[in-house]
């Protein structure tokens, strides 16, 4: 089963219409991370705190239907602009599961691929499918 985990990952891809520098900030500022981690279907507003530097941690906690949902991870990797890599730490995600995050220039704006690794199960990949893609549509809608 370990192996079956390793082997489950997920790719989205968006484009953004700004340059990866806004999109980076984006993701290590706290303010911009509980803008754009809040709009999923059906979660209220987010709240996010993240100490962004590699070995920093950072926790953005989601509400749905009244109840909390804690997000926590470590960041392993910030390259400006480029590269962002980190745990991801949730009620429904599995030990050691990781997610990097590519910026690319492309034209005027960011083409930005996102891939998550380990999973328990193809249901849990495809939820968490879901949640990154409602995730990048906030993040493209955000005004960088």
């Amino acid at each position: 089963m370990n192996d079956l985990k390793d082997d489950l990952t997920l790719t989205v891809t968006r484009r953004i219409a700004a340059v990866p520098a806004r999109v980076y900030a984006a993701w290590t500022e706290a303010a911009s991370l509980a803008a754009f981690m809040s709009n999923c279907a059906g979660m209220g507003a987010a709240r996010a705190e993240t100490d962004s530097r590699v070995g920093g941690r950072f926790r953005i906690v989601m509400t749905s239907d009244g109840r909390e949902i804690p997000h926590e991870g470590t960041w392993l990797e910030l390259i400006p602009a480029a590269k962002l890599r980190f745990t991801w730490e949730s009620p429904y995600s599995v030990e050691g599961s990781e997610v990097t995050i590519t910026l690319a220039a492309d034209g005027p704006g960011t083409l930005l691929t996102l891939t998550q690794r380990r999973f328990a199960h193809e249901g849990a990949r495809d939820g968490h499918v879901k949640g990154w893609t409602a995730i990048l549509d906030a993040l493209a809608a955000a005004p960088l």
